[in-house]
């Protein structure tokens, strides 16, 4: 039994720990504000000589901010400190059955108040205001108590806890499975709270002295003090103990402003816990009997320690500041003036001993002249006075704590009126407590309030200041365009808060906005270095360096950068390797696509800037997007644009092309970008008519090169002249003049299609030629060498299929009306074979056209033969 109270208390001890650490972290969460903007970058080029034209088409940038979420409470947190609670209950009221009648009957009738203080019948497990719940707990906790008591006083300690911790856990089951109420375990918590304030601030009281008792053993002890004066020792220890406690007091009750490093009330708290599980033992030793150590004072501390960690963890838990501070004020004031009145006890009964150097601590509970009960008398006494000082304030500190509580479940419950007036009367107990302050903040942003949501967050930051109330009050100014006070906002809180990365990184955002580089590059490098996601303030670096840095300097940066796996952070670095042109093979991130496939804005990012960027190197995305787009209507459209990108250029190139064509007839805010796209595409296949046609339809300069360079390549070099001579009376850029040296040099577009013709012809074969017509299904020489080897292999449909898929975007080439009309008659389809040799009339020259007739007569010939026979 022992072994597992030990187990407990250390758990609650850990419990307690862990929640204390950040209580505003327990209940407030900085979550990510994600906000999506676009960059013009050029994802494909068309080679010219040494001139190069490309189209500017969209990149995406992600940038990310830290906002403080709204307050809420973590159930699990709930459920832990009632499983505490109810174990060091039950030690309480088991150790306090083998006290004599007495002091039984007292700390049941303490108990059996506390109770009713409680108001279970707010938890509606009998109807609504039935009393019955507080009945059958009195009944059940003072039968078996009495029982044990009166009845069976020798049954062991391990019965007696036994017996009362099946009472509270059929009290607990009756509550779950009965309450009307919502969150009964909340519920019971938050108006139960004075039973377990009162039981932690007596364990405080308990212990108070413990740190001097430890003092004593330190200075009187042999193995510390031989050799040495234990009196001078230990009366300057304890004179430093005393003044560092007077120091924190003053501090906290604001009578100096001194900026002092201070060691924190929750290690003199702890230290004084822990030494009394030692020192707890020798003063039930001293009384006589009343309260033996081994049945009944173990059991009863060790009850009150697992209590009060849990409750304190549970206010930590709840961010509950003004609950804390009277935890706080008890421990200091509670040690100081109890630990004074102590020492005054040790030298007024000791002093002679002290003086023979002998070992005072074993005798320390053995008073010579001054009692301990006058001892402890006086100091609480002096406990009154110090909190009478402070006009009472650590009890209106309670009663605002108590009032918090309450807010916090009806806000759960969302009873947001009855919340409000909770926090509200929170505020008037202590109009400063942060905790009262941010959560009315929270209700007046739920229900959409930002001025009095503004109100409440600058009131939060008058005792207590945070880094969360900073930060929502800067969004709130920001939603008003109050640009200057939220940078005035921020600043305030960096100053307070200078390691605080959330706030460092919201900053740094703020400057980006007004193209201030330097700042906000400054304060971005700051955050990453101060914030637990460094990853995000290294993804608005990218994003600010793309928008705002040279290429060459870009080209430097973005080789120093360092790596991350954050998926905003690989959607900007895909976006600023499109505007260095580096389409290097990058690995696809899985987790852009969720489960749902609902895509985040990061998400959504990364996969069109993925996708343009790897278009030649990876075919997927063709296929992943336009089932996402499905799944995603509002972005439905950007999805499957940006998928054409890898369609074209690693798929199907007639798909690609017939989409964005439909496409270009709709009129709407996009179609100049899906002309100018289409008609750089079909620069790169050759197609310049075409290309002409759509790049006709674009607004700008990139419109007037494209269809300068279409009609120089097409032989129209007068129009391309004119084209050009006009941007350059707009414009003195030598770019202008250097693209009419490359246009009238005769230099050639680098194309694919000469080496693939190369290829074939050494190597014939259907996986060449299928490779062939896939990169370049409209070029007359790949498609007419084509369809000559699959007519050759009896393959005439396939041939067919081919001639008639260039003949879309490509019907002035003579060669592919010359198979065309081939085909057709191989098919007997002698109407579509005259068709055919007219094209070939019209469009190629007579010594062409003469050639292909002596090819085409004679097959003519014999199937007009082939019919007549027939019939």
């Amino acid at each position: 039994m022992t072994a597992g109270t030990f187990a407990v208390l250390l758990l609650a001890l850990l419990f307690f720990i862990t929640k204390s650490i950040d209580p505003l972290a327990n209940v407030i969460r900085w979550n990510v504000l994600s906000e999506l903007s676009e960059i013009p970058s050029v994802v494909d080029v068309f080679q010219l000589g040494q001139w190069k034209y490309g189209v500017a088409v969209p990149s995406h940038l992600v940038t990310e901010s830290f906002i403080a979420s709204v307050m809420e409470t973590d159930f699990l947190v709930v459920q832990l400190f009632w499983v505490f609670a109810l174990i060091g209950l039950s030690l309480v009221l088991a150790s306090l059955t083998t006290m004599p009648r007495f002091w039984y009957l007292a700390g049941m009738i303490i108990f059996i108040l506390l109770l009713s203080f409680s108001q279970l019948e707010i938890l509606n497990v009998f109807g609504e205001g039935n009393r019955s719940m507080f009945l059958l707990a009195v009944v059940l906790y003072g039968g078996l108590s009495y029982y044990f008591h009166a009845f069976r006083p020798d049954i062991g300690i391990g019965i007696r806890i036994t017996g009362m911790l099946a009472v509270s856990s059929l009290l607990a089951l009756i509550i779950f499975f009965g309450a009307k109420s919502p969150f009964p375990a909340f519920t019971a918590a938050s108006y139960s709270f004075p039973l377990w304030l009162l039981l932690t601030v007596l364990f405080l009281l308990v212990t108070a002295t413990e740190i001097i008792a430890a003092l004593v053993w330190l200075s009187t002890s042999t193995s510390f003090s031989k050799g040495k004066s234990g009196l001078v020792n230990f009366i300057v220890i304890s004179v430093l103990y005393l003044l560092l406690l007077l120091l924190m007091y003053l501090k906290n009750t604001r009578v100096i402003d001194w900026n002092l490093t201070l060691i924190s009330p929750v290690y003199l708290a702890l230290f004084a816990a822990v030494a009394g599980l030692w020192g707890f033992r020798r003063r039930a030793d001293a009384t006589a009997g009343t309260l033996p150590f081994r049945s009944t004072g173990f059991w009863l501390y060790t009850g009150l320690f697992i209590i009060s960690a849990a409750f304190a963890a549970y206010a930590a838990s709840t961010a509950n500041d003004p609950v804390l501070e009277v935890l706080e004020d008890v421990v200091v004031q509670g040690q100081l003036a109890m630990s004074t009145v102590f020492l005054f006890y040790v030298l007024i009964n000791f002093y002679p001993l002290f003086q023979q150097n002998l070992a005072v601590y074993k005798v320390l509970y053995k008073p010579l002249r001054f009692g301990l009960t006058q001892t402890r008398l006086f100091g609480f006494a002096g406990v009154i006075v110090l909190f009478s000082i402070q006009k009472l304030f650590p009890v209106t500190q309670s009663v605002a704590g108590y009032f918090n509580g309450l807010g916090d479940l009806y806000s759960k419950t969302g009873e947001y009126v009855l919340a409000e007036q909770y926090y509200k009367l929170a505020l008037q107990q202590e109009f400063q407590n942060h905790k009262s302050n941010y959560a009315l903040a929270s209700l007046a942003l739920k229900q959409g309030d930002e001025n009095a949501s503004a109100f409440y967050f600058r009131q939060a930051l008058l005792k207590n200041p945070s880094p969360q109330a900073y930060a929502g009050l800067s969004g709130i100014l920001i939603q008003e365009n109050l640009f200057f006070d939220a940078v005035h906002s921020l600043k305030e809180g960096i100053n307070r808060f200078p390691e605080s990365g959330e706030l460092l990184n919201n900053l740094g955002m703020l400057y980006s906005k007004t193209n201030v580089a330097d700042s906000a590059y400054f304060y971005l490098d700051e955050a990453a270095g101060n914030t637990s996601r460094p990853e995000i303030p290294a993804t608005n670096l990218l994003a600010i360096l793309a928008k705002s840095t040279d290429s060459g300097l870009l080209d430097s940066l973005a080789a120093k950068s360092e790596k991350h796996s954050y998926l905003s952070w690989q959607a900007n670095w895909l976006a600023v390797q499109n505007l260095r042109q580096q389409f290097v093979k990058e690995t696809f991130s899985k987790e852009a696509v969720p489960a749902d496939s609902m895509l985040s804005v990061s998400a959504f990012a990364y996969l069109l800037n993925y996708t343009t960027n790897q278009a030649k190197l990876d075919s997927m995305p063709a296929i992943l997007l336009p089932k996402l787009a499905a799944k995603n209507p509002v972005l439905s459209e950007d999805l499957t644009f940006a998928s054409l990108y890898s369609e074209f250029y690693s798929r199907n190139k007639l798909k690609a092309l017939e989409t964005l064509t439909a496409w270009t007839e709709e009129e709407g805010e996009k179609s100049q970008l899906y002309n100018k796209v289409l008609g750089h595409w079909l620069l790169q296949l050759g197609l310049y008519d075409k290309a002409i046609e759509f790049l006709s339809q674009v607004e700008g300069t990139e419109g007037t090169i494209g269809m300068a360079i279409a009609n120089a390549l097409s032989d129209k070099k007068e129009v391309a002249v004119v084209l050009l001579d006009k941007l350059q009376e707009k414009s003195q850029d030598n770019a202008v003049s250097q693209l009419k040296q490359t246009l009238f040099s005769g230099a050639k577009p680098r194309s694919d299609s000469d080496s693939l013709v190369q290829v074939i012809s050494k190597s014939p074969s259907e996986k060449n030629f299928d490779n062939a017509v896939k990169n370049n299904p409209f070029d007359a020489a790949i498609v007419s060498a084509a369809s000559e080897y699959f007519r050759g292999k009896k393959q005439t449909s396939k041939a067919y299929n081919i001639v008639l898929n260039a003949l879309r975007y490509n019907e002035y080439a003579p060669r592919l009306w010359e198979q065309y009309a081939f085909l057709s008659l191989e098919q007997g389809l002698l109407g579509q074979g005259n068709e055919g040799e007219m094209k070939v009339k019209q469009w190629a020259s007579a010594a062409d056209y003469q050639q292909f007739m002596n090819r085409y007569q004679p097959m003519r010939a014999l199937i007009e033969k082939q019919r007549a026979e027939f019939q």
